[in-house]
């Protein structure tokens, strides 16, 4: 079990514990909104590094009310190539997340792949750059 998980347990035991024993208790009110507010914290800490996980397996979950160039600058945000190729880059690697080939038509709710070298150089080239090399390997050049 990773430490975020053993956080979340602890907070779910520490909940019911001071929720049972404050209901007795005149601060039962005070008591309650200290566990819901570390519950919070918890559960947020434990969402913030399943999405770094999952970013750093070259995918990420998008949610309702994501954007295309939000999650540029989220998974990519020193990136010197160009915003509208990297979109490019995108849709042609999750052809599913977005409705009709649109960038600006992202579906929630969808595990996307990042885009790889790979993919950019397919945006570029129309066969790959080993395939070309090969085929002209046995060209003759004059001086």
């Amino acid at each position: 079990m990773n430490n975020s998980k053993i956080a979340f347990v602890i907070v779910g035991y520490l909940f019911t514990t001071v929720v049972s024993s404050s209901a007795v208790g005149q601060n039962a009110d005070i008591d309650a909104a200290l566990v819901q507010l570390l519950q919070d914290v918890e559960i947020r800490r434990y969402l913030e590094q399943q999405e770094l996980d999952s970013l750093n397996q070259g995918t990420y979950r998008t949610k309702g009310g994501d954007t295309l160039d939000r999650i540029i600058n989220l998974t990519m945000p020193t990136s010197r190539i160009r915003r509208s190729f990297l979109r490019q880059a995108f849709v042609q690697a999750n052809p599913r997340a977005f409705r009709s080939s649109n960038p600006n038509r992202l579906i929630a709710g969808v595990d996307i792949k990042l885009p790889t070298a790979e993919d950019l150089l397919a945006l570029i080239f129309s066969t790959s750059p080993e395939v070309i090399a090969d085929s002209t390997a046995q060209w003759i050049s004059f001086p």
